[in-house]
């Protein structure tokens, strides 16, 4: 039985569709600054000129601008996109498209640019972040800012976070105001963000020794310890770390209940299934082309397959496309969607390369039953 790869991987929430395709983009930074200059209203350049090099990036969607051109170069859609692959050739990975608006505003103000002065800084930017990745867990510094080594130092690093208002303002809310409030939005995300919580620090390193590992939970239990410190009372900790244990226990315990469940849903829809069954495909990995994302979301576009087999251990089908509504195919794998944990950064990161399977007309290959449905 040929069975496609399972890859483990942890999957990503965007929020666009994209549709397996690229659009052009430029081939070198010379390029893209030309296409800019040439598509770019005078408002959007006027802008970029004014912008100072430091916060150019706010500028782009989706920081806190709505100016789309580059970030439909380098976004999820083109992760192989030309100039995408040109600037990591330059050792560019994570300030691409400050790098573009840069060389665009030294052309907007000058006529030219120094390629090579714009990607100084940010390549020995990027080889400094390399070096912190290898020493996230015992470092003091990460990305310009201080991580605290414990709770007890969070407490002294939000003391000069906080002017001596705002902290009197605290202390007079009551500790669900205060956490509510902050939990989703405000310090509670600008601690996941600035302390590293997700990526690893020293400090995650140290709620992880005490056995809380979610990133959420850990900015909950730090919001309501300095709120309890601001107000001279006991932080409670091994309190706080009881609760929440017991909080990751009862999770643990409806996860195996609801993987329970949908295993026993499974198979009864497994069994329901008969060789010969026409079956409609629901493009669950993305769609080949745009027309064909069109169509569908029109009830114009339904691929089908007949059943040919079918493996009781693995729970999947091998099924044989009749229709496909597409010149491509079906898309039946991608992989730019996912993480998977480099073991030389030691980290998740985006896959190196793009990785998308098509699946055509009067070909056959195993799948989930969750990827196609019995036709009405």
């Amino acid at each position: 039985m040929k069975l496609r790869t399972i890859h483990i991987v942890i999957t990503l929430f965007f929020c666009f569709i994209s549709f397996g395709q690229t659009i052009k983009t430029p081939k070198n930074l010379k390029q893209a600054v030309r296409w800019l200059n040439a598509s770019s209203s005078d408002s959007i350049k006027k802008i970029i000129k004014n912008s100072h090099n430091d916060s150019i990036r706010n500028v782009n969607y989706p920081e806190q601008g709505a100016f789309k051109t580059i970030d439909n170069w380098t976004n999820n859609d083109n992760y192989d996109s030309r100039i995408t692959k040109y600037l990591h050739k330059k050792g560019i990975y994570y300030h691409g498209d400050e790098v573009i608006l840069i060389a665009f505003k030294n052309y907007l103000i000058y006529k030219d640019f120094n390629e090579e002065k714009i990607l100084k800084p940010f390549q020995e930017l990027e080889i400094k972040w390399n070096k912190e990745d290898e020493v996230r867990y015992t470092t003091d510094t990460l990305r310009k800012n201080y991580i605290p080594k414990d709770l007890n130092d969070s407490f002294k690093t939000l003391d000069n976070l906080y002017d001596d208002s705002t902290k009197v303002k605290i202390s007079k809310l009551s500790e669900t105001e205060y956490v509510s409030g902050n939990y989703r939005s405000g310090m509670g995300l600008w601690m996941r963000n600035n302390w590293q919580l997700w990526a690893g620090s020293r400090l995650s390193g140290f709620f992880q020794d005490n056995r809380i590992s979610n990133p959420e939970a850990i900015s909950v239990v730090l919001l309501e310890s300095y709120h309890r410190y601001l107000n001279h009372k006991d932080v409670e900790f091994e309190k706080q770390k009881e609760k929440y244990l017991k909080y990751d226990e009862q999770a643990k315990i409806t996860e195996q209940k609801t993987a329970e469940k949908e295993l026993k849903e499974q198979r009864d829809d497994f069994e329901k299934l008969k060789t010969g069954d026409i079956l409609e495909f629901n493009y669950n990995y993305d769609f080949s082309s745009k027309d064909q994302k069109e169509k569908y979301m029109n009830d114009n576009c339904i691929a089908k397959g007949i059943l040919i087999d079918k493996d009781g251990k693995s729970l999947t089908i091998k099924v044989q496309v009749t229709e496909t509504c597409g010149k491509k195919g079906i898309v039946i794998y991608a992989n730019y969607n996912t993480l998977i944990y480099n073991k030389e950064k030691k980290r998740l990161t985006r896959p190196e390369k793009k990785i998308i399977e098509y699946l055509k007309e009067k070909k056959s290959d195993w799948f989930s039953i969750r990827d196609w449905n019995k036709a009405e």
